[in-house]
């Protein structure tokens, strides 16, 4: 029942080896972005002058926009890089998913070893149980069925976006080299807007792949656990968002899936197995050592606190206006997935008149 100082380590062993995976991913991302980008610059440019000058330097209509070719060849080329683009997200999405799924199915046997007593013959057994290897094949297939589903459209909207900033135009007034620069700057934003959402969905669903093998690997230990613990990233301080600071340490149910952290989210599931008592040894368990969570809050700088909470979350936080448990707040995405995120202000301040009520 006790999460031990070897669990605690395990489980940040098991968060860096997830987090190489996602500095890869992230790394590979931008650099086929950037070179991306710097192919079709050129050709950018190209069509933004040549819109130019069919406008006499101004900038043209909509309708001698569609009607000059070099601008839409652009549109063009931009679509089909996106659409390579698209096809490697799918990919290092898909391959970080079946890695990031292996480290959590082979990690729970020693998680759960961690907190029985040295030497048992439950320890022993927890340890070296492994999973089918179809186990990882259907999180795989999972991944890739969310990424290609009709969320994804990267190549169709950012297309879009690109031709309504052509349409647009700039702001009136500015010399006909000054307007060319600023269009290919918003242009390359909105093609950039896309390695945003790329980056989003790889991370989340590397992360979500992750969290769901360490469910399977939990539930083939079932009938030696209690259920299974939030854990935050508390080293992380001013980068660890309100709402996993107010989950972390709770126990959930091993029927529950999650955590279902914020999108991007490392919040881990740590197995916690039922009592050394009720497990059948009849020897002292040690205590638990789970960070308490509010008491490592507390005892940081105040301008640590600040900067996780802002100013009036803190505020009615201090004053006991509003509780820890009411910091975070369940929300659902069409069509992707439910996620515990931070509470607003405004919710809070009426949480806080009920509570004076």
């Amino acid at each position: 029942m006790a999460i031990t100082p070897e669990t605690l380590a395990l489980v940040e062993q098991m968060r860096r080896a997830v987090g190489s995976i996602l500095d890869s991913i992230t790394r590979s991302l931008v650099e086929a972005w950037v070179r991306a980008w710097d192919q079709m610059a050129v050709e950018v440019a190209a069509g933004i002058a040549e819109l130019l000058q069919v406008g006499d330097g101004q900038w043209p209509s909509r309708r001698q926009i569609e009607q000059t070719a070099r601008a839409m060849s652009a549109l063009e080329v931009i679509a089909a890089a996106l659409a390579r683009l698209a096809a490697l997200v799918r990919n290092l999405t898909v391959a970080g998913a079946a890695e990031a799924a292996r480290l959590a199915l082979d990690g729970q046997g020693e998680l759960i070893a961690s907190q029985l007593p040295y030497g048992s013959t439950l320890a022993s057994a927890a340890r070296y149980r492994r999973q089918q290897p179809d186990t990882v094949d259907a999180i795989v297939r999972r991944t890739a069925e969310r990424i290609n589903s009709s969320r994804w459209p990267l190549a169709d909207e950012a297309t879009a976006a690109m031709k309504r900033e052509l349409i647009r135009g700039v702001v009136v007034g500015d010399n006909p080299r000054t307007a060319a620069a600023r269009m290919v700057r918003n242009l390359e934003g909105e093609f950039n807007g896309g390695l945003t959402r790329a980056l989003n969905l790889a991370r989340t669903e590397v992360l979500d792949a992750h969290r769901q093998a360490a469910e399977i690997g939990q539930e083939d230990h079932g009938a030696i656990l209690d259920g299974w613990v939030w854990h935050a990233e508390l080293h992380r301080g001013t980068r660890t968002c309100p709402s996993c600071w107010a989950l972390h340490g709770t126990v959930h149910p091993l029927s529950e899936p999650g955590p279902i952290d914020h999108q991007q989210g490392r919040c881990s599931r740590t197995p916690k197995t039922k009592s050394w008592a009720d497990l059948g040894f009849d020897i002292d368990e040690p205590a638990d050592v789970t960070p308490d969570a509010r008491e490592v809050f507390d005892s940081l700088p105040d301008a640590d606190r600040l900067a996780i909470m802002g100013r009036r979350r803190l505020e009615l936080l201090d004053a006991g206006a509003i509780e820890w448990a009411d910091l975070p707040q369940l929300r659902t995405t069409p069509e992707w997935r439910d996620s515990w995120g931070v509470r607003p202000v405004r919710d809070l301040e009426r949480i806080a008149k009920q509570n004076t009520a």
